[in-house]
């Protein structure tokens, strides 16, 4: 475990870097981004003290899909895939540095005993999903508009001139 401190605008992690840490917020606030290629950056969520944040990537394994941005300064107490495992399953007593309500959750995500469990992982899978599919749907968008300017813009030019011929010789 290790403290980590975060002056507003600064970030715990970016999309593409691996997930192996949890975050718990101790003061402050931090903002979960996903930059949408239309819209641009768009808060998905905001942690403020007790909230844990980055434990989906980190149960997967898999990169990180949104930026993890301090709102304003923020102090962070950042938690390695092991060992959170050891607070959660060997010395839960230590699970008061985590607190109730996210010691619950965390020990709801990593477990693989319930269909509570499972159904937890699945939510926090689809909201991943449908992000996903928004941030990728908007980048077709954005091309596609670009393409359409493409086709766009020598048309209206192409009407300009002919308006603009037809003016020039008739008038007379």
């Amino acid at each position: 475990m290790r403290r980590l401190h975060l002056e507003q605008g600064e970030t715990a992690y970016s999309p593409g870097d691996v997930g192996t840490e949890v975050f718990l917020v101790r003061s402050g606030q931090v903002e979960i981004v996903t930059d949408y290629p239309e819209t641009g950056p768009g808060v998905d969520a905001r942690h403020g003290p007790g909230h844990v944040f980055g434990e989906v990537e980190t149960i997967d394994g898999r990169p990180r899909a949104a930026t993890a941005r301090a709102a304003k300064a923020t102090d962070l107490m950042v938690f390695g895939r092991e060992e959170l495992m050891e607070i959660l399953y060997k010395h839960p007593e230590k699970s008061l540095l985590l607190g109730k309500s996210s010691f619950e959750r965390l020990k709801e995500l990593y477990s693989t005993e319930s269909l509570d469990s499972d159904l937890a992982r699945l939510r926090e899978e689809m909201e991943l999903s449908i992000r996903q599919a928004v941030v990728a749907h908007e980048s077709r968008v954005v091309k596609s508009h670009n393409g359409m300017a493409a086709i766009g813009v020598p048309i209206v030019m192409m009407i300009a001139l002919a308006v603009g011929s037809y003016w020039f010789f008739h008038r007379g």
